[in-house]
Parts: structure tokens; C-alpha cells; sequence
């Protein structure tokens, strides 16, 4: 006897190209947003363009709800998509924190 509550939905064959091209634009929109979160944390760019990575971690908050959508994931994958996009978010802060802390403990 199969249980059926365990059956997800096949995905589509229309829809192999947006789950790739979603996650495609995870890697590069979290990319930026991380690269602009380190630009502006050591001072090449102005403090407003934060503004801009932020926008960039929405992008990749919602291309991760996209894939995730489109691939029927069940409850704990879209658990684990949840805390990767919140990681992603608070992990360059605990760095740059960490990173500052050191340095000012440390200083010559």
C-alpha cells in the first residue's frame, strides 16, 4: 500500500527552465548582494548603496520562493530554503562583526 500523503506532484517539463534560471539567479543575486554588503562595509562604496544590496537579498529571497514553488518542495526543504535566504542575510553582518571585533582588539 502506497501512502499517498508522501506523493508530490511530478514537476512540469514547462517548468525545468524557470527552476533552473531561478536558482541561476540565486547564486548571482546573492552574489551581489554580498559583494556590495563588503564594498560598502570597507568603504568603496557609499553607506546608501546597502540600500541596493538589500534589494539584491529580496531578488534572492524571492527566485528561492520561485524554485521552491515551482519543484513542489514538501514542509522541510522549504524549511531549509527559509534559513538559507535568512542566512544568507545575517551571515556577512556576523562576519563583518566578528571580522571588526578582532581588529579592534587587536590593534597596533
Amino acid at each position: 500500500m502506497i501512502d499517498t500523503s508522501i506523493i508530490r506532484p511530478a514537476i512540469a517539463l514547462n517548468d525545468f527552465l524557470p527552476i533552473f534560471v531561478s536558482s541561476a539567479l540565486v547564486l548571482i543575486f546573492g552574489g551581489i548582494y554580498v559583494g556590495i554588503f563588503t564594498a560598502v562595509k570597507i568603504k568603496i562604496l557609499k553607506s546608501w548603496m546597502m540600500i541596493v544590496g538589500y534589494f539584491f537579498w529580496i531578488l534572492t529571497a524571492y527566485c528561492l520562493y520561485i524554485m521552491g514553488s515551482l519543484m513542489h518542495v514538501d514542509s522541510f526543504t522549504a524549511r531549509a530554503l527559509v534559513i538559507a535566504g535568512i542566512g544568507l542575510f545575517i551571515v556577512p553582518h556576523s562576519i563583518y562583526y566578528m571580522q571588526n571585533k578582532v581588529h579592534k582588539e587587536n590593534e597596533h
